[in-house]
């Protein structure tokens, strides 16, 4: 067509925009997913995929949820998160407990995360597709999980893959087991017919020769041939013959023909706008000084100048990644000298939008000057939400002089690696403190800090061991920087909430929320509610209790997701539990779970776990509840938790009971040594209230009462009544008083047993026997129905209706049934590993701890399996149990 004038090939309209050619045959192709575990589109980036598969979602009649990857989800926590967020946006009960903050924390092995994804994608109802596209960014833990879960997926899974790069993992058995269905780049080009539909929606006139020449340069891929067209469709007639064939010069000469057709204004807008992985007009008006960038933006959309939307992020753009690279090596060769203020510029504006990562991006490629003042502005952002793993991250990797010499540094990273129980690094950041001549300078810098931040570093790492001076009491409290005091405050009211002196605790807690709340400190003053509400509900104040709570949340509920939102959700948790809202309060556990890092407090995790492990077993889901049992564990075992450990005992052997599994009961009672401490007569005689030694003596009563030795069990219940009376632990007292209840019960003595429960309404009302305290005095709700029916208690129907699910009639819990008997009995190795493996380690653990290469180990479980009659872990753990003598 080298007669055709430009006008004749080419329209005076725009090209259009939103130009997509139909490919039928591969949404047609698509469609066929539903027969396959995995479908994977394989193909370099320009092929389309993405496009493909949003083209594909829309159409789909079936529940569908599509997550595209970027760089930051090389990270398994954030991916996990992401994958569940966007999984209970159509299946709302999707279970969110398989991979947190905390299970990396503890390693969490793939094979845990796996047996969570299994489960929760087994009780989806119907046929469900998972699409993830750019998988290329996924690490080598997310990839052993995909792995592993694929071989395993239920029937009405399926997933789609797209990706640049062949996953990090075999397909062969899916291949050979014909789940798999392969869409590769052969399959993603573009044929004559589609190049000419894409020329004709670009007002291009081209003949069959040039689609051919097109085609043959390019070879179909997606981006080269709308890059030719585009540039055709601009220049007319000179472009096509330009080509030569290589795909980057292809890309190299549309981006030169680009920047020679815009405006001198659009130029500038263009390269500069490349310095941001993402944008918008806020931003670039603010660094480029400019008021129409919202236009110009319109207009680069207008023009298909590969700008993209961002997804989930409305009003935000980023240029496609080729088009990128070139833009930004041109903004180096035409005006390196304004690189440093957009960055700096940047830096500034998303600073102010709270944007903290992003700004700290932006100003690590400006000087290092401003990088440092930004990071340390950062830091203090950071102290004042709480987010104490972004100081890590951003503080720790610098070189020590440098942290040390800066107080707005070393100070926040000290105080972020205590609350994140990294115990030993913070010793070492304090101990090169002492050493270092001269004093590290900043707005945290005072005499007194350092002793203040040992001071928390003891407490923290040695928990009820760790009792506070007088002397340290009194410099905590007059720390002459106004942050470290208010700090201290709530140290102070942390401290005397461990050992019980709630009295001191509610004192210092009101002092430090006032302080706090004045100087912007959300988390902490959150963290100070916290201890408020825990002072409240251990005194038996229970109205004050919910009153803080909801005014908790209502001060942060629109700050979703900031660590003080958590620990406000988690406090109205508890509350929906105690008033028998169970949905209420297992929705927020789970919105939680995926939430929960090393950066809450340990309250709050362990509150979180065992509430939702509590909600979990009543609703029958026992294997969701012992797998998130079992992962508290091994996050308890990083530090001095002995009063956790004891909640932990007790929820495993009120669930053991509640299940009638008398096997259990005895595991849990051997795991936690629960004979022995009776043996040393833990609970005889008057001593100083614990919560670990109450929650054991607790636990211990109810193992006791499950063997019959009631008389046993009252005498520990009693020692415990005394403790929690004389300490005015009311809340505990009075669940421990219901057990007795139950007791008095069982042995007959049913007027001690109505007069004890009269008592305990009197004492504590009747509201205050809630959901919690019939929960853990498991009996307690048969024995006030019978003492109504009898006319002995007077029971309103308010309360009776508030409490339906416990006063009706139950059926009884069957008895767990009894295992097979061993095919084969055990060597004395394999009896080893077994135990092992009872006790959550991993297959590397077992190897170190039974002195054998990691291939052996793995060919002793694999004979343990086979003689259990078991095909997992969790299987064989629980076909163990106690099984007497399994040696040969």
């Amino acid at each position: 067509m080298t007669g055709t004038s430009t006008t004749e090939r080419r329209s005076e309209a725009p090209p259009h925009s939103s130009a997509r050619i139909s490919r039928d045959e591969l949404l047609h192709l698509l469609d066929r997913s539903r027969d396959f575990a995995l479908t994977l589109l394989l193909a370099p980036a320009g092929f389309g995929k993405s496009t493909l598969l949003q083209h594909w979602q829309q159409q789909h009649e079936g529940l569908c949820t599509l997550l595209s990857l970027d760089a930051g989800d090389a990270d398994p926590v954030r991916f996990f998160r992401r994958l569940s967020e966007t999984l209970r946006h159509v299946v709302p009960g999707f279970d969110t407990v398989s991979y947190n903050p905390l299970s990396a924390e503890i390693a969490l092995p793939a094979t845990h995360v796996v047996e969570a994804l299994e489960q929760a994608f087994a009780a989806v109802p119907g046929p469900l597709t998972v699409v993830l596209d750019d998988f290329q960014h996924a690490n080598a833990f997310i990839q052993d999980v995909m792995a592993r879960l694929l071989e395993r997926l239920p029937t009405q899974v399926h997933f789609i893959i797209a990706s640049r790069v062949h996953p990090d993992f075999s397909l062969s058995r899916l291949k050979l087991a014909d789940r798999l269905l392969l869409i590769d780049a052969h399959d993603l080009r573009l044929d004559a017919v589609q190049i000419r539909e894409l020329s004709l929606q670009l007002r291009l006139q081209l003949d069959d020769r040039e689609i051919n020449q097109l085609l043959a340069i390019t070879e179909g891929w997606m981006v080269g041939v709308k890059i030719a067209l585009l540039a055709e469709a601009r220049t007319g007639g000179q472009a096509l013959a330009a080509f030569n064939g290589r795909q980057p010069e292809i890309v190299d000469y549309f981006a030169h023909v680009v920047l020679r057709d815009l405006t001198p204004a659009m130029h500038d807008f263009v390269l500069c706008t490349a310095a941001f992985q993402e944008f918008d007009a806020g931003l670039c008006d603010t660094v480029l000084k400019r008021r129409d960038s919202a236009r110009l933006i319109e207009s680069i959309v207008a023009q298909a100048l590969f700008l993209q939307e961002i997804e989930d992020k409305p009003g935000w753009y980023r240029y496609h990644p080729l088009f990128r690279d070139f833009l930004e090596n041109r903004l180096h060769v035409e005006i390196p000298e304004r690189i440093e203020g957009l960055h700096a510029a940047a830096s500034d504006y998303l600073m102010a939008q709270g944007e903290t990562e992003m700004a700290l991006d932006h100003a690590e490629q400006s000087t290092e000057e401003k990088f440092r003042a930004t990071l340390c502005e950062c830091c203090a952002t950071w102290l004042h939400k709480g987010d104490y793993p972004a100081i890590i991250r951003w503080v720790e990797p610098l070189p020590d002089e440098d942290v040390l010499a800066q107080g707005d540094l070393i100070f926040p990273l000290i105080g972020a690696l205590i609350f994140t129980r990294r115990f030993n690094q913070a010793r070492y950041y304090l101990d090169a403190l002492k050493e270092q001549e001269g004093t590290a300078a900043g707005r945290f810098t005072d005499d007194t800090t350092p002793t203040f931040l040992e001071v928390m570093l003891q407490l923290f790492q040695h928990e009820t061991d760790f009792l506070l001076q007088a002397d340290h009491a009194v410099l905590l409290a007059s720390c002459r920087h106004h942050d470290i005091r208010a700090f201290s405050l709530a140290i102070l009211a942390y401290h005397y909430l461990l050992h019980a002196d709630f009295t001191q605790s509610r004192q210092y807690g009101l002092q430090a929320k006032t302080v706090l709340g004045q100087l912007g400190y959300d988390y902490l003053e959150s963290y100070a509610d916290l201890i408020l509400i825990l002072c409240d509900r251990n005194t038996g104040h229970v109205l004050p209790a919910i009153q803080r709570a909801e005014a908790l949340l209502e001060r942060f509920r629109h700050k979703p997701h900031t660590p003080a939102w958590i620990n406000a959700m988690l406090a109205i948790a508890v509350v929906r539990y105690e008033q028998n809202r169970l949905e209420e309060a297992q929705s927020i556990c789970e919105e939680l779970m995926p939430l929960v890092n090393t950066a809450c407090a340990t309250e709050v995790i362990v509150i979180t776990y065992l509430t939702l492990c509590r909600l979990l077993a009543l609703h029958g889901e026992h294997t969701r509840s012992g797998r998130l049992i079992h992962q508290l564990q091994r996050i308890l075992q990083l530090g001095n938790y002995e009063r956790f450990l004891g909640q932990v005992a007790f929820e495993e052997l009120l669930q053991a009971i509640a299940m009638q599994n008398s096997e259990a009961v005895e595991r849990v009672a051997r795991q936690h040594q629960l004979q022995e401490k009776l043996a040393k007569r833990h609970w005889q005689g008057q001593r100083h209230y614990e919560e670990g030694w109450e929650r054991y003596g607790l636990a211990t009563a109810l193992f006791l009462r499950s063997k019959g030795r009631l008389a046993e069990a009252e005498n520990v219940l009693v020692t415990l009544s005394q403790a929690t009376r004389h300490f005015e632990v009311r809340a505990r007292a009075l669940i421990i008083d219901a057990n007795l209840v139950v007791i008095h019960h069982l042995q007959g003595n049913h007027g001690d047993a109505l007069d004890l429960l009269q008592h305990l309404i009197r004492d504590h009302g009747l509201l205050g026997i809630n959901r919690i305290v019939f929960d853990e005095a498991p009996g307690l709700a048969d024995v006030m129905q019978q003492a109504f029916i009898r006319q002995q208690l007077a029971l309103p129907d308010l309360y009776l209706d508030f409490f339906k699910d416990v006063f009706a009639p139950r059926q009884p819990v069957p008895a767990m049934p009894a295992t097979a008997p061993m095919p084969v009995a055990l060597t004395a190795k394999e009896v080893e590993i077994l135990e092992l493996l009872q006790q959550g380690l991993s297959n590397n653990e077992i190897s170190q701890a039974t002195g054998v290469a990691l291939s052996t180990t793995k060919w002793h479980l694999k004979n343990i399996f086979a003689k259990l009659g078991v095909a997992n872990r969790t299987a064989a753990i629980l076909r163990a149990g106690n099984r007497g003598n399994l040696l040969q």
